[in-house]
């Protein structure tokens, strides 16, 4: 049943960000084909409570094919939850309307308002471009690690020649150079694409190339960073290089320079959070024996509650079973406020970054309970300290628990975008570890799982949501166009660009700049560079070694990225699904000044579809192209009864806007 409508835009709710005891307007849209009808919200403040109260919705606006009714409530509690029943008045029949669509019975998905959540508007739709940094741009070799500089994880760690490409054996001891001032010397570049926020994967001072295995919060690693002071003897040179003051300070003395440089050019930089453990190099650990107070070798150690040890006191916990990463003990209050002071200190002067992505953020402590609640304390002293900053997490499920709690403002975007794009668009599971060929080109699927994933994000958190295909965690969107499953060790570096399917590989970025949400590009998305999951999503960007199809796909990506930001509505607006088939969907982002369509087609065939335009109360018009993934044009481009006919190319996805 088409047509009936609400969500948490201002077009449907105001104030957006509402206060408790704020007067708050609630409007739900029912066509008119539907007869006389009357809508009542009906709210409540406790999850799965049946003390459920009935307002009734006053009609308020009339249009070509609409009624809109509205309803006013003081907001009465931390969290409201609300859903709408419709009288069909003339059908003789009631049905709810939550934040997944129409229900027939009764509502499960109500629409949750949060009081005082309020996130930085920078950050709504912002583009994102996520660096991988020891593999993006080697801008000081003389911090470059030296093979053989120490051992870790029981083998040499090694430096490797730019042009070369991953180990599976040994991704985690291989270095390449990548370095902040690499980062530096491409923020013209990251301009020119059009990036507007930076999210630099851990920068802090670690023994691996991903440095997700924190051996020292306070300082960036001098490997990314300066190296001034350093020995000749391999035996004390990597204890020289990263617990040098000098070194350590010149570092940081880098990334403030870059956040402030790329400030400048009006790029916000997020920073990698690693807090659910730390590594084994740390000093409260101490693996190595590099600063003498670690709790592995020392039973009187400071740090010793700071870990989880066995009936020995001899082993640790390592998060996942790796003895990399020892988890860290949230039971010690003490740690608590460390790890927010660390959360306070990189967002505040001299250094200003604009917030955090927090690693594996739901893993973090033993318990729900002691979860959220350090992430509750751990936002509220971030944002005292800079309240434009923005918190984003790691989660692959629901994260709508923690989002009310207000622990973080968002989350990285899987269930959203990476997930249902993925199969929809390849059937390939985000790591090419499986295909799954009934999700191919099954948009009712697709549909389903954008709508469920929509309905766990409060329309605040929607909009900032960062929506990826690749990143440092999954193959690259690249290979998983190939439909191949696999990873490197089994299958060859080569394998993951064989059959590569550049029609779909376009498909996707332009679904995930129109789906809603924070579009994000890993480091090499826009040109197009290939590789299975880790280690070798993490190939070295081929800087002056670039093929004309990088070109071409650099100039396309910077087109979309042109377009989308031209749309407002793509950044924050409405969003519903018009009509959907098999491998074809179209979508709509409306506000109150412009409609955009997008439209999909992943059938290899041509397709005719009849959109339904009124569904954006559009009687009549004009339809303007502004992106298609291959030639196309809207031939006569007018409409009229609300209602478009085309005929759609095989395997393209195009954009346009009603006029």
């Amino acid at each position: 049943m088409k047509g009936i409508y609400s969500d948490q835009t201002n077009s449907y709710l105001y104030p957006e960000e509402p206060s408790i005891d704020d007067h708050v307007t609630i409007k739900l849209r029912i066509p008119k084909y539907l007869g006389k009808s009357i809508g009542s919200v009906i709210f409540t403040p406790q999850k799965n409570s049946k003390n459920y109260q009935h307002k009734p919705m006053q009609l308020s606006k009339e249009t070509t094919y609409f009624y809109f009714f509205e309803s006013t409530f003081k907001m009465p509690d931390r969290i409201v939850r609300y859903h709408f029943e419709i009288d069909l008045i003339e059908k003789g029949k009631k049905m709810f309307y939550d934040a997944m669509g129409i229900v027939e019975n009764r509502a499960i998905h109500d629409f949750v308002l949060v009081a005082d959540f309020k996130t930085p508007k920078w950050s709504h739709g912002s583009i994102y471009y996520q660096i991988f940094v020891d593999r993006f741009k080697n801008g000081d070799e003389t911090n470059d690690p030296v093979s053989h500089e120490y051992q870790y994880d029981g083998q040499e760690v090694l430096k490797k020649d730019w042009n070369s490409l991953p180990d599976p054996k040994n991704g985690h001891r291989e270095f390449y150079g990548g370095d902040l001032q690499g980062v530096l010397e491409k923020i013209d570049y990251l301009k020119d694409l059009g990036v507007e926020t930076i999210y630099l994967n851990p920068i802090f001072v670690s023994p691996s190339p991903h440095k997700y295995d924190t051996q020292d919060y306070e300082h960036v690693d001098p490997h990314f960073g300066v190296i001034e002071e350093d020995s000749e003897d391999l035996n004390e040179k990597y204890k020289v290089r990263t617990t040098s003051i000098k070194n350590l300070e010149k570092s940081d003395e880098i990334l403030r320079l870059l956040i402030q440089q790329a400030h400048e050019k009006d790029i916000k930089v997020i920073l990698d959070g690693v807090f659910n453990h730390c590594g084994s190099f740390h000093k409260w650990i101490d693996e190595i024996d590099l600063y003498g107070e670690g709790s592995l070798h020392n039973e009187d150690s400071p740090y010793k509650s700071y870990f989880y040890w066995n009936n020995t006191q001899k082993s640790y916990e390592g998060w996942w079973g790796f003895h990399t990463l020892p988890k860290l003990n949230y039971g010690n209050i003490s740690l608590w406020k460390y790890i927010a002071d660390i959360g306070k200190k990189w967002v505040s002067e001299p250094f200003n970054a604009d917030g955090w992505r927090l690693d594996v953020a739901d893993d973090l402590g033993k318990s729900f309970e002691m979860n959220t609640a350090f992430w509750r304390f751990f936002y509220k002293v971030v944002k005292k300290a800079n309240p434009e900053s923005i918190i984003f997490a790691e989660i692959y499920k629901s994260p709508l628990a923690w989002l009310e709690r207000k622990c973080w403002d968002s989350i990285m975007n899987y269930i959203t975008c990476m997930d249902p794009v993925s199969y929809f668009l390849t059937g390939n599971e985000k790591h090419n570890e499986h295909h799954k060929p009934e999700l191919l080109k099954n948009a009712e699927y697709f549909v389903n799982s954008v709508r469920w994933a929509l309905s766990q994000l409060p329309m605040n958190s929607k909009f900032i949501a960062l929506n990826q295909l690749s990143n440092h965690d999954h193959s690259r969107w690249m290979t998983r166009t190939t439909r191949k499953v696999g990873r490197l060790g089994p299958k060859t570096h080569e394998e993951a660009s064989l059959g590569k399917d550049l029609d779909v590989f376009k498909i996707g970025l332009v679904t995930m700049f129109t789906l809603p949400g924070s579009p994000g590009l890993f480091y090499g998305d826009e040109i197009g560079l290939e590789g299975w999951t880790d280690p070798d999503n993490r190939r070295p960007y081929p800087w002056g070694k670039e093929s004309e199809e990088n070109k071409m796909l650099f100039n396309s990506t910077k087109e979309l990225i042109k377009m989308y930001k031209e749309h407002p509505a793509l950044r924050k607006g409405s969003f519903d699904f018009l009509d959907w088939n098999g491998g074809y969907v179209s979508y709509a982002s409306w506000n109150e000044s412009e409609s955009i369509i997008t439209v999909i087609n992943r059938e290899e065939k041509e397709i005719s579809i009849e959109l339904p335009l009124w569904l954006l109360d559009k009687k009549e018009g004009e339809l303007n192209l502004l992106f298609s993934t291959k030639d196309f044009n809207l031939g006569d481009n007018s409409y009229t009864d609300g209602k478009k006919s085309l005929k759609i190319p095989e395997k393209i996805a195009f954009v346009f806007k009603i006029n």
